[in-house]
């Protein structure tokens, strides 16, 4: 049945590159599976395998849950064999489509149990009682879907036996690799600057004026260091962030793609991962911390028994979260020691030979074997 199969990925907050449903959706493709996927994008397109269809464009939060209907109607009119959700807003859809005796697989990206209380965009208020329903709504999906992917070890603990751990590793294909290189040579800088990078979402929580800090006191000490920011704005601190001295070093580079994003990874001296303990942070594993890895890029992240145990302490320095002097001090200590640097970039490659989304899309395949028997 496979070579027929129809598989319908939506992820409608979702862009169509760079992140776990494009790698899902890219891995079933290959093995031979008809995959579509109902993502944010600016027209129909057919990338790697994968044919993207566009999401009802919605304005603002409330309003993606104004257009469920018509994703639910694009989804009962395509008639797949499997119905791939991901993250909360699609929760109505997953119990809708079982009641109407569909495959589902349900996809958790993050701990939502926790990560709810992080988001400043939520009346303080609602935070709680919300995280709640949403977390107790996924464990209640996960006896009704026919499985469930999450990403975090705890999080098996509370849901069905249908539950699988899907880890978010990274995954750079032969095509990707080549065009980061053709990227990678048009990025001007200059050689003389210490040069570091952080990319992903920019929030306080994730260490934004933290980095500033350390800018600054980097560039006092004499270093001249700055900082390529990537990444989009996940609540309003930049006005503020611009306001601090340390901006002046920073070059803010916004929302990119995929290959660009790995392109100045490969121009870098350092990544910065100085999340905050705060939420789901010192559970979760961030994906650009296994990039920065398979770059070869030395990084500075967290001090989270978690991250560190996982990768055996290797490829980066760890320090406490929230503290600017111990962030500019591990930064001035690899600045002057190139060998150091060397050293971390080579076990952070050894690192992505052993773990990377080759190994971990066996887990995705096999699911779908049992679900299609």
């Amino acid at each position: 049945m496979q070579a027929s199969t129809k598989v319908l990925m939506l992820a409608p907050v979702l862009r169509n590159w760079g992140n776990r449903v494009v790698r899902e959706s890219e891995s079933l493709s290959e093995t031979g599976y008809s995959v579509t996927a109902m993502m944010q994008c600016e027209q129909p397109i057919s990338r790697n395998g994968v044919d993207y269809v566009c999401a009802p464009p919605a304005k603002g939060r409330l309003n993606r849950f104004v257009k469920l209907p018509l994703v639910l109607w694009f989804a009962i009119r395509f008639r797949a064999h499997i119905y791939h959700l991901h993250n909360p807003d699609m929760l109505p859809l997953a119990f809708c489509l079982r009641l109407l005796g569909k495959r589902v697989v349900y996809d958790t990206h993050e701990d939502y149990s926790r990560r709810l209380l992080m988001r400043e965009w939520i009346p303080p208020y609602f935070r709680k009682p919300l995280s709640i329903l949403i977390s107790s709504s996924e464990q209640l999906l996960s006896h009704v879907v026919n499985a469930v992917f999450v990403t975090q070890e705890n999080q098996l603990d509370d849901f069905s036996k249908r539950t699988y751990l899907l880890r978010n590793a990274p995954f750079i294909p032969l095509r990707v690799k080549t065009e980061v290189e053709y990227l990678s040579a048009d990025i001007k800088r200059d050689p003389d600057i210490y040069r570091l990078i952080y990319a992903g979402g920019i929030s306080k929580e994730r260490g934004l004026f933290v980095m500033m800090e350390a800018l600054q006191a980097l560039n006092d000490k004499g270093i001249p260091t700055r900082l390529w920011l990537i990444g989009p704005e996940l609540n309003a601190c930049l006005d503020e962030a611009k306001k601090m001295p340390g901006w002046k070093f920073v070059d803010y580079i916004g929302l990119q793609s995929q290959e660009i994003v790995f392109a100045y990874m490969k121009q870098a001296d350092v990544g910065l991962v100085i999340l905050g303990d705060i939420g789901d942070h010192s559970s979760a594993r961030p994906s650009k911390l296994f990039e920065y890895m398979a770059w070869g890029l030395p990084f500075i992240a967290s001090d989270f028994e978690c991250w560190k145990s996982f990768v055996g302490g290797k490829g980066g320095v760890w320090i406490q979260p929230d503290n600017a002097a111990a962030l500019s001090d591990a930064l001035k200590s690899l600045y002057y020691d190139v060998h150091s640097r060397d050293v971390l970039s080579n076990e952070g490659k050894v690192f992505f030979n052993e773990f990377n989304w080759g190994g971990e899309s066996k887990i995705l395949l096999d699911t779908y074997k049992t679900i299609l028997l």
